[in-house]
């Protein structure tokens, strides 16, 4: 697991700004061995001036992070409950390593998951919605789950569609649709126009 850490050791590293009327800007830095806070005081005169102060920077070992009650206040004040919980357990050992997977074996993890927590997953972060809704992940799904041979025309309409529009189209609707795929590529093969859909529009007319 420690091969997931990239080389520059950092652990996390997240900014966000200070909850309003405080307009302080604040990033926390982790690495394998101690924790960076550093805060830029934004204040009226530092938006007009062109270089604004250095940021305040405080420094803490993991072990020390449960005694340092300054830097504690501080994380909770812009970042809120939740991020010092998180930052507490960074410290023990508690990191989240799924995330720092490589796509790839990310989406064979996620595949064996129940629809239902696919889309639970989808709701943690954009990282995980992004790669629940890939088209990768749904192709694999689909070839899973369904009896139905992958075909020519099946791979056209995937392209068209997306392959999770697909898992979710009942047999029916499915079958039509490939028919119809089947139609235009064979008139595609032989170099004929489709017929367009007005064709077959009729008008009344007053004679």
């Amino acid at each position: 697991m420690a091969s997931l850490i990239p080389e520059n050791g950092v652990v996390f590293d997240y900014s966000s700004q200070a909850p309003s009327p405080c307009k302080d800007f604040c990033q926390i830095l982790i690495t394998k061995k101690e924790m960076i806070l550093r805060i830029w005081k934004i204040t009226r005169l530092s938006e007009i001036n062109l270089s604004p102060p250095p940021p305040a920077q405080y420094t803490c070992t993991f072990e020390d992070f449960d005694y340092d009650e300054k830097m504690q206040s501080e994380i909770h004040r812009v970042f809120g409950k939740g991020m010092v919980e998180y930052v507490h357990g960074i410290t023990q050992g508690r990191l989240d390593y799924l995330p720092r997977l490589e796509n790839d074996i990310a989406l064979r993890i996620i595949r064996f998951l129940e629809l239902e927590d696919i889309a639970h997953l989808a709701q943690v972060s954009k990282h995980f919605r992004d790669l629940c809704s890939s088209n990768e992940l749904w192709e694999k799904i689909y070839i899973d789950s369904s009896e139905t041979p992958v075909t020519d025309e099946l791979r056209d309409l995937a392209e068209k569609e997306g392959w999770k529009k697909l898992f979710f189209t009942n047999k029916l609707q499915l079958q039509v649709q490939l028919r119809r795929q089947a139609r235009k590529r064979k008139l595609s093969e032989k170099g004929e126009g489709l017929v367009p859909e007005e064709a077959f529009m009729t008008e009344n007319t007053d004679e």
